[in-house]
């Protein structure tokens, strides 16, 4: 029996779901058998040299999942995953679902400092992680923290070699488990088991782990996945995203579910995606609008057959109208905003038939199931009038069920009604469109990665030279925010340079996406009477720096 204790929802509230048709009651690994009965000869995934039938995959899965449970690995064990896009992450998605386990992505970003403060807050049982990967050793990485770590008694090496003892390498963890599938027998497992942790914030102070369960994830999921081979028989998905993040993730659930096939590619490299949507007859693209607009900017995006494309799916970060327009343009393809976090999934979106400046200016409105309402900040008893700013609430099937060892943080976000405070502001227009307004407790989100500026502020200001540092967000045409840290060097009549910073970071060993892209140095902090930073001004500052830098 798993040590771990996952938060559960009351029979009150699940049966409303049931009740409303919006929960299923179906697992991920269940859908999946669903598909491969229905199309087992049928392509599920392709990569750069293979390609895999339904049947093929579930094979693979299967005896993955037989010799998972070969090493040790059972229901409720957590299951740390740090690796690229490949088949190896497909396949564990549907062995760890079979098993009753819980999937844990970790972004290949992360280094020692990051992956002792997760392993330690999620207690992960077992780590599944790359051999090497782009230059770096991720076996040896967390090879050299376990002896700090005596929870993790585990490491599955991927595309490496596993050393004696408390390591396996994944391949031959397949092959024991390919005549062992009598394993599978009798394992119980239900929609509403947690199955997937990941995490919302950075690595240090409070990390907040979102639960989900087989009924907040699938059920929608299978849903879209139904409509869209409905709309497009021939629909073939390509995530440029990677599977550590939901966005990405979720990919691979569209294939399992729907029966949709699904080109992977372990890294973004725009002329390579434009091989093989030409190649492949790619239909159906996902990505941030960093991808987007790396590849509608390739300087040889002409010589490439992409007109296989006929569905855009841009998510991650909100989507500049220039953005918007030049995908209908370039592709016909009328693609839109929307908002959710990994607490809701999806919140609203625009739809293609909604008026350009609603696709322009809005995040579109509830999606099937989810309700939406504003509150007063100072009170949430009070609910706002349209085009009042306020707090943006959420309810609905896809609500997580938890934060993972944080009852009372749970607790904080959420009334007995259901509605979940995700303290971001907004506003509600006349037609019920959600505008944005302003992120919670000044999160940074580069591209779809949520930073916190706590964190970067804590590093920085440990450096010699600096007495004072804050951290925000400077809008980014390609990446949506980008990391602004404004500087006071201790040295009044002196200067710190962006470079000494960049290479103080990287000697703490902090995730890239922590390393500031521009630095301004100051000799004082606009304050408030209360003796607080005023981040607001700031922000402006960053927002009229990369206006005069753009006009230069």
């Amino acid at each position: 029996m798993s040590r771990h204790q996952f938060p559960r929802f009351s029979e009150q509230y699940s049966a409303h779901w049931r009740s409303e048709g919006l929960w299923s009651d179906i697992t991920l690994h269940g859908g999946f058998d669903a598909t491969v009965a229905r199309s087992p000869d049928s392509v599920a995934i392709i990569t750069d040299d293979s390609r895999y039938s339904f049947r093929e995959f579930k094979q693979e899965a299967d005896a993955l999942a037989a010799g998972l449970i070969g090493i040790g690995i059972s229901k409720g064990d957590i299951v740390s995953v740090q690796l690229p896009n490949w088949l190896e992450f497909c396949l564990l998605q549907l062995a760890l679902s079979r098993i009753g386990a819980v999937i844990q992505p970790l972004h290949m970003i992360f280094r020692e400092r990051d992956l002792k403060n997760l392993y330690a807050f999620c207690e992960t049982d077992v780590a599944i992680v790359a051999g090497e990967y782009k230059g770096v050793d991720y076996a040896a990485m967390t090879r050299e923290l376990m002896p700090d770590l005596p929870v993790l008694e585990k490491m599955v090496v991927v595309r490496g070699d596993a050393r004696d003892g408390s390591e396996h390498g994944l391949a031959a963890i397949i092959e024991e488990g390919r005549d062992k599938l009598d394993r599978l027998d009798g394992l119980q497992t239900s929609a509403d088991d947690i199955f997937y942790l990941n995490f919302t914030s950075g690595t240090e102070g409070t990390p907040k782990g979102f639960l989900h369960s087989h009924n907040t994830l699938v059920s929608l999921i299978a849903s879209v996945g139904k409509h869209q081979i409905g709309q497009d028989p021939k629909r073939i998905n390509l995530g440029c995203s990677p599977m550590t993040h939901s966005f990405g993730h979720f990919i691979t659930y569209y294939c399992v579910l729907a029966g949709i096939p699904m080109v992977l590619v372990d890294r973004y490299n725009p002329t390579l995606i434009l091989e093989i949507i030409e190649q492949e007859r790619v239909t159906a693209l996902s990505g941030t609008p960093a991808h987007f607009i790396g590849l509608l900017n390739h300087e040889n995006f002409d010589r490439y057959d992409t007109s296989s494309i006929t569905s855009a799916g841009v998510g991650g970060a909100r989507s500049a109208p220039e953005l918007i327009s030049k995908l209908e343009k370039v592709w016909g393809v009328k693609t839109g905003n929307t908002y959710g976090m990994g607490e809701t999934i999806i919140h609203t979106m625009t739809l293609p038939d909604d008026p350009d400046e609603k696709i322009q200016d809005s995040v579109g409105r509830p999606i099937p199931g989810a309700q939406l309402k504003i509150v007063s900040q100072a009170d949430r008893s009070v609910e706002q009038e349209p085009n009042e700013i306020g707090e943006i609430c959420f309810r609905g099937p896809t609500l997580f069920v938890g934060y993972h060892n944080q009852p009372d943080l749970t607790a904080k976000t959420r009334d007995e009604s259901g509605w979940f405070y995700t303290g971001d502001l907004g506003f509600v227009d006349d037609e019920g469109y959600l505008c944005f307004a302003g992120r919670a407790k000044e999160v940074i989100n580069r591209g779809g990665s949520k930073i916190y500026p706590k964190e970067i502020e804590d590093v920085i200001s440990a450096y010699p030279a600096v007495r004072d540092v804050a951290v925000v967000g400077m809008p980014d045409e390609r990446m949506g925010e980008i990391v602004c840290a404004f500087v006071l060097p201790k040295d009044k009549s002196g200067s710190v340079s962006l470079n000494e910073i960049k290479a103080f970071l990287e000697s703490e060993k902090v995730m890239k996406y922590m390393i500031p892209e521009e630095l301004i140095c100051l000799d004082e902090f606009p304050m408030t009477p209360t003796g607080k930073v005023r981040k607001n001004s700031l922000w402006e500052q960053a927002r009229d720096y990369k206006k005069a830098s753009k006009a230069q």
